[in-house]
């Protein structure tokens, strides 16, 4: 299993809309059609959203063993990895939290 909340100003307001998916694929296709949608055209594809697996952090606040960084190689003709040498985040996810903490 796998948790997702999308980044937004406030931890609380993030934790409103936080999912729970079978897999990182099934993660990924709803970052796609919730973020990467626009007027009806991809603005990114699932091949464009990345997980970073090299800084993992320990949120106690939330109860997630393992947050990660969730985010995407470009958007729209914005490509991230020519602008910035690295994709930008879009939200946090995580494969051992606290299910009761999450919700």
């Amino acid at each position: 299993m796998v948790i997702y909340r999308p980044h937004r100003e406030l931890l609380e307001d993030a934790m409103k809309e936080v999912k729970e998916f079978n897999t990182f694929d099934d993660m990924k296709e709803h970052v796609v059609k919730t973020c990467g949608m626009l007027n009806g055209a991809s603005l990114f594809t699932v091949d464009d959203v990345v997980i970073n697996e090299e800084y993992v952090n320990k949120d106690d606040r939330i109860g997630w063993q393992d947050s990660m960084y969730v985010c995407i190689k470009r958007l729209g003709n914005d490509d991230y990895m020519k602008i910035y040498g690295k994709p930008q985040c879009i939200g946090m996810c995580a494969t051992v939290y606290m299910k009761n903490k999450s919700k």
